[in-house]
């Protein structure tokens, strides 16, 4: 079975097109047509079906798309085994979209200085999302919320940066602002509605979400006030904002590795960017 063949039909399936699916590889949607024939004639089942103007799985490429996805995840895996040694090839860090505004400059600027042939692919999303493609090895390392479980031995966090917990206003606010809370399902957002709860027994929501710079903006905008951590970007972002800190609290943010890659000379390269001590590997 070709690996390319089964590569063009997963993009099918995500874009709902041949023609998508051809521009995403740069191949005629033709040359895509006759890819997914050549796996249907193999497999001697029919994988796809037009219903209007898209293209969908059957039921039987629906059962096989796991297997489809795992091959292509064990293809980028082996890729990018063959350059742990080398500064050179992809290096897909996964990132919230705090920590990207943060750490992302320095990052760029050390691997552009040190390893010019290594593409860096910033991957955003929430912490959750971020950790389960980074443990389905989907991600080589991720700048994520300290996980609230205890992690595989297998896996490493180090703390890049401790953000103070604080009461977010606009820098006139109005009387009695209603709060914009951090969603109390992100990783980040529990600490916060705990110590939310602290300050008042029964506060006054306007929304919730797991957006800070949304909600910072909204904070800004007058909307309503806030319980967050500071990141280092906020006031910078968001001047027309001012943040009281209310406690001991914090929400860590770091980088989350393989045990197995600590000596990769990449890893090391993204420890320096991110100020972290070199040759030291958390318990």
């Amino acid at each position: 079975m070709d690996i390319r063949f089964v590569e063009s039909l997963v993009a099918v399936v995500e874009v709902g097109s041949l023609a998508a699916a051809a521009r995403q590889q740069n191949l005629t949607a033709a040359a895509i047509s006759q890819r997914v024939a050549a796996l249907e004639a193999e497999l001697h089942v029919a994988l796809l079906l037009r219903e209007g103007r898209r293209v969908v799985p059957t039921p039987d490429c629906e059962a096989l798309l796991p297997d489809f996805n795992r091959m292509l995840r064990i293809r980028a895996g082996l890729k990018q085994r063959l350059m742990q040694g080398r500064l050179k090839g992809t290096f897909r860090l996964g990132a919230i979209s705090t920590a990207i505004g943060d750490y992302a400059p320095g990052l760029v600027e050390v691997l552009r200085a040190e390893a010019p042939e290594v593409e860096l692919s910033l991957m955003p999303g929430s912490s959750s999302e971020i950790f389960h493609k980074f443990e389905s090895e989907a991600l080589d390392a991720a700048l994520i919320v300290e996980p609230p479980f205890v992690l595989p031995k297998s896996m490493v966090f180090e703390v890049v940066g401790r953000q103070p917990l604080g009461l977010l206003t606009p820098k006139e606010p109005g009387q009695d602002l209603p709060y914009i809370v951090y969603g109390r399902e992100a990783w980040g957002g529990s600490a916060c509605w705990a110590a939310l709860e602290r300050l008042e027994t029964a506060p006054r929501i306007l929304c919730e979400m797991d957006a800070l710079e949304t909600i910072a903006q909204m904070v800004g905008d007058g909307l309503g006030q806030a319980l967050l951590p500071r990141w280092e970007g906020l006031l910078r972002h968001f001047p027309q904002t001012c943040f009281a800190p209310i406690d001991a609290s914090a929400r860590n943010v770091g980088l989350l590795s393989w045990r197995r890659d600590r000596d990769r000379p990449v890893m090391e390269l993204l420890r320096q960017g991110l100020g972290l001590a070199q040759g030291v590997t958390p318990s």
